[in-house]
């Protein structure tokens, strides 16, 4: 089974500010923790929703 982990959209996550530095070693103590346990099998992030495209059906072209 696998999971995604997303943060709510907020400003500054939106224009791809990084978290303080105390949230960042949160994030990677638990990573790390998921490794070495053998459940963590990606962290490739995901870029903010101002870079995506959208379609409401094949049908259609994509929208900005």
């Amino acid at each position: 089974m696998r999971f995604m982990m997303l943060v709510k959209a907020s400003k500054d996550s939106e224009a791809g500010a990084m978290p303080d530095d105390r949230l960042i070693a949160a994030m990677t103590k638990y990573n790390e923790e998921m490794a070495k346990a053998g459940i963590l099998l990606d962290l490739a992030g995901l870029q903010p929703s101002s870079r995506a495209r959208a379609s409401n059906s094949p049908a259609e072209s994509p929208r900005h």
